[in-house]
């Protein structure tokens, strides 16, 4: 027979189990939630958590404080109060207001006061602070990484003295060691992320060095023939009877390569901005044949056979004829380099257009050179990409995106004997228009 003493033995015992279950539910809880969320939520999660665990085991405020890494202080970085009690400030210096509580923190010692009378003569400061923030009683427990303490929770009781029994301790424990690995994670995420910006701008400055030399490896045609055309043209000037037909024809170069560098720099700006191209009707045959009158010289000094292949009538494109000129050149430029690094065999760029019935335009530059790695051509027109021991990898990027805004796409394939061919389709004009003068 159960006496009364006995019912209210087992009453306490049901009542204990309870707890307990309820507390293990939120310490599950509690850890798969900062499993679970990316580490940009932690600081959030944290905050929440302090409130769920101070109602749970009826706390009056928590704070969780970190060491910087910097000044090596302890700061105050999260917190939860009750309502009606005053909150620790935030960014709060532990070791210059309570630094005996810090050094114990530090070793990582567990620290249980349950009122001022336990504390040591030696924390006669800490004593100051703790009556201006309000302690009665007060567990504050250091949480480590990799042996080393990094921080440390603080539970505390404000409206009344709490005697802590080794019970809610060991909870208060697990509690710092969950929060603990989650600031940790906090932390490490900002290192991470501090790290790919630290790497974005060293990419940056890397790139922008590439494309430095990249822009002057592709001015340097257009700005070599405008020097060599105004030394021509001071020695026309210079003679008895100037042969002004010839100066003209100079200056007209002049004018032409001009133009071409400063295309070139609109074609550069257009990898980074996607500005509208002016397009209109364009004679794209009068545009091949302009090219290989440009490069025929460079063609002639590598001892390089070129030649064009076209049909008798080649319908006009709608495009913008500088661009296009200037994406050919560069097609045909990277063709007799890759012919200039083979040491043997035919040495001969051909550059043709057909077109296949009614549809778009079919232009193609093909060489006989060395070929291209098949391990690159996955990757051959990304920008900073090249297959040349010197080469900068922006000229293929730029004719791409120049073939691109004309809604047409650069390809690259091997050819079956040896080379590379390059190939593209341009829209032809749909209406009877006058064609772009040459």
């Amino acid at each position: 027979m159960l006496t009364g003493a006995d019912y209210r033995t087992d009453a306490r015992a049901v009542s204990d189990a309870g707890r307990t279950v309820s507390f293990e539910n939120l310490l599950s809880e509690m850890s798969s939630t900062f499993v679970r969320i990316s580490h940009d939520q932690i600081d959030g999660e944290i905050e929440r958590w302090l409130r769920q665990v101070g109602l749970a085991l009826k706390l009056d405020r928590a704070s969780v404080g970190i060491f910087d890494a910097d000044d090596g202080n302890l700061h105050v970085t999260r917190q939860w109060t009750r309502e009606g009690v005053s909150p620790i400030p935030l960014g709060l210096d532990v070791k210059a207001a309570l630094p005996w509580l810090a050094a114990k923190v530090m070793a990582g010692e567990t620290v249980v006061v349950s009122g001022e009378e336990e504390l040591p003569p030696e924390a006669s400061k800490d004593l100051e602070w703790i009556r201006r923030l309000g302690f009665k009683s007060n567990v504050t427990i250091p949480f480590k990484v990799g042996g080393a303490v990094v921080g440390g929770v603080a539970f505390g009781s404000v409206l009344q003295q709490r005697r802590w029994s080794r019970r809610t301790v060991r909870r208060l424990c697990l509690i710092a060691e969950i929060l603990g690995s989650a600031v940790q994670r906090s932390r490490t995420g900002a290192e991470i992320r501090r790290l790919e910006q630290e790497a974005r701008q060293c990419s940056l400055v890397i790139m922008l060095g590439e494309l430095a030399a990249s822009l002057a490896h592709e001015l340097n045609q257009p700005l070599s023939a405008i020097l060599s055309n105004a030394q021509a043209a001071r020695h026309l000037l210079a003679a008895r009877a100037p042969d002004l037909a010839e100066v003209r024809a100079a200056l007209d170069d002049i004018i032409r390569d001009n133009t071409r560098a400063v295309d070139l720099m609109h074609s550069v700006r257009s990898l980074f901005q996607r500005a509208e191209t002016k397009m209109s009707t364009v004679d794209l045959k009068q545009v091949l044949l302009e090219v290989e009158r440009l490069l025929r010289s460079d063609a002639k000094s590598r001892n390089i056979s070129f030649r064009l292949k076209l049909p008798p009538s080649i319908p006009a494109v709608v495009g913008n004829r500088t661009g296009l000129m200037q994406a050919l050149m560069i097609l045909v430029v990277n063709a007799f380099d890759a012919i200039s690094e083979a040491s043997d065999g035919p040495r001969e760029v051909v550059v043709g257009a057909d077109r296949r019935q009614l549809g778009p335009v079919h232009v193609w530059v093909r060489d006989s050179g060395k070929g291209i790695d098949p391990k690159i051509m996955p990757r051959l027109f990304q920008a900073f990409v090249t297959t040349k021991p010197k080469g900068m990898g922006m000229g293929l990027a730029i004719a791409r995106s120049v073939i691109e805004r004309h809604g047409g796409r650069l390809l690259a394939m091997g050819n079956s004997d040896r080379g590379t061919t390059m190939e593209f389709y341009l829209p032809t004009q749909r209406r009877a228009a006058k064609p772009e003068a040459a």
